[in-house]
């Protein structure tokens, strides 16, 4: 019995259509592709994740953006909590040079949460070219994300209104996946991401539960909990490109 490329459900051997995403068989036979014979063994949430150490051994790397993002984020925001502190004090007391020491600590704070930004979208432009074994450049990544800024910034905002639901928070993390994996714009990512969670649901849900519940307890430590964590977030980027490509690859 063969199988649809697009959801990977069995279909009838004569079927135009898949009776389960509606894809249509015939044009892809027209094209000349076969339907496999039996699904694609898929890689598991434990697999991604074990996937994602292989890499950072191999290719350390890979986590120079999420670090670097972690380290200027970090001192911005001492510096911005530096300035930002003593002139509210002085604020109070009315004194009117506070308002310009506010305005610089806010400022720092605003610059820091910028670099913030950009080093994560640039992470996951590393992790997947180190995923698919391409050149690993931090300057190459940040221009890519630089290029790219306008689509990121408007995908934030998409995923943070999905997220308020909680139930599309899954499709939130893979868009941003997709996104940077197949260099694609944002409606055709949620689209991708809806499908992956159609046949990966379980395994996604894992990867979150793991981030959200790591992500606590590193919060936890003291000083070095930042750069900790940036390399944790690493992992989960791989893990989540890990099950985005192995659906890929079953599908298609």
């Amino acid at each position: 019995m063969p199988f649809c490329r697009n959801c990977g459900k069995e279909i009838g051997a004569e079927a135009r259509f898949c009776p389960h995403c509606g894809a249509g068989v015939v044009e892809e036979r027209g094209k000349g592709l076969e339907l496999p014979s039996r699904p694609v063994q898929t890689a598991s949430a434990m697999s991604a994740i074990q996937k994602g150490l292989d890499i950072v051994s191999a290719k350390p790397v890979v986590l120079v953006p999420a670090l670097l993002g972690a380290v200027f984020s970090a001192i911005f925001s001492f510096i911005a909590t530096f300035w930002f502190a003593p002139a509210s004090w002085w604020y109070w007391s009315y004194d009117p040079a506070a308002l310009g020491f506010m305005a610089i600590g806010s400022l720092l704070g605003l610059i820091g949460g910028i670099v913030a930004f950009v080093m994560s979208f640039a992470s996951l432009d590393m992790s997947r070219n180190a995923y698919l074994d391409l050149e690993l450049d931090v300057s190459n990544s940040v221009s890519y994300v630089l290029k790219r800024l306008v689509t990121f910034i408007l995908a934030s905002i998409v995923g943070a209104i999905l997220s308020i639901t909680l139930i599309l928070f899954p499709v939130a993390i893979l868009m941003f996946v997709i996104i940077v994996v197949d260099e694609t714009g944002i409606s055709a990512a949620i689209s991708r991401s809806l499908r992956v969670l159609g046949s990966r649901l379980g395994d996604v849900l894992i990867l979150l539960i793991l981030s959200i519940v790591g992500n606590f307890v590193i919060g936890l430590i003291p000083v070095v909990g930042p750069l900790i964590g940036a390399v944790f977030n690493v992992l989960v980027g791989l893990a989540f490109i890990d099950i985005y490509h192995n659906y890929k690859s079953a599908v298609f």
